[in-house]
């Protein structure tokens, strides 16, 4: 239920942002229109995400919290969109009445979506660090996913890595291959391997050109260059995935992380 809520919460916010009261010729109030189009436009993002994340969704039980991990990875860009709202408001404040208190609730529900979003996390991480399969059924692919994924949220990075390097190994060809090569880097990345975590995305692309987890990849590997301190790099990462992967919600995620 929690979890329905924070996405009807997301939603809400959209919905809830005022149209009418944008309207206006002025300067100030033109610059306000399009930092709330801004915060309008990555709520769609997300929408789209959590849609595309539910239509394809794997049979294990590790899913929903892969829904719940990209979710709170964007959050953080929808408040980044939030306060450039803000930052406009301050100069047409005078002009569009009531539009300071529509941009105060707004950040309330983004804030509150935040809070859901972390707690739902902190449940998970809570969970028993124990294999989340007792057996694994010898020629099972998905069951052997399936405990990768659900040891990775369960925080059994080791566990997580040799199950997904076992799927590998044994079920390389398979569709969802580049999504096990994906999870090894995000071992990494949690375990604050950044080295190894960037050279573990690079596999996806190399190993599985056209997996659907490749724009992921290289944004991921974006964040640990710039984890890393390599900011120049991270940059030129950014500049590349907005290019090469347009029209994905990484290319807009890309392309707002190179407007801060």
């Amino acid at each position: 239920m929690k979890f329905k809520t924070a996405i009807t919460l997301a939603l809400f916010v959209l919905i809830s942002l005022p149209s009418g009261a944008l309207s206006g010729g002025d300067k100030e109030k033109d610059q306000l229109k399009q930092s709330v189009d801004d915060l309008k436009a990555e709520i769609t993002i997300l929408e789209r995400q959590i849609r595309d994340m539910q239509q394809g969704m794997d049979r294990n039980s590790g899913t929903t919290s892969t829904l719940i991990t990209q979710m709170s990875d964007n959050v953080s860009a929808i408040r980044q969109g939030q306060g450039r709202v803000n930052e406009a408001a301050i100069d047409a404040i005078n002009q569009v009445k009531g539009i300071g208190d529509r941009l105060g609730t707004t950040n309330e529900k983004v804030s509150a979506l935040s809070n859901q979003i972390a707690e739902l996390k902190r449940m998970i991480e809570s969970l028993p660090k124990r294999p989340a399969f007792a057996q694994i059924t010898p020629g099972n692919p998905d069951q052997l996913f399936g405990a990768g994924v659900a040891d990775y949220y369960q925080g059994n990075y080791d566990l997580a890595i040799s199950e997904f390097e076992q799927f590998l190994a044994q079920f390389g060809s398979a569709d969802i291959a580049n999504r096990a090569q994906f999870f090894i880097g995000e071992c990494y990345f949690a375990k604050k391997k950044y080295e190894q975590a960037i050279a573990e995305y690079e596999k996806v692309w190399k190993n599985y050109p056209r997996g659907d987890k490749v724009p992921t990849a290289h944004f991921k590997v974006a964040l640990a260059l710039r984890e890393l301190g390599r900011n120049d790099e991270a940059q030129k990462e950014f500049i590349s995935i907005r290019t090469k992967f347009k029209g994905t919600s990484e290319a807009e995620l890309a392309a707002r992380e190179l407007e801060h």
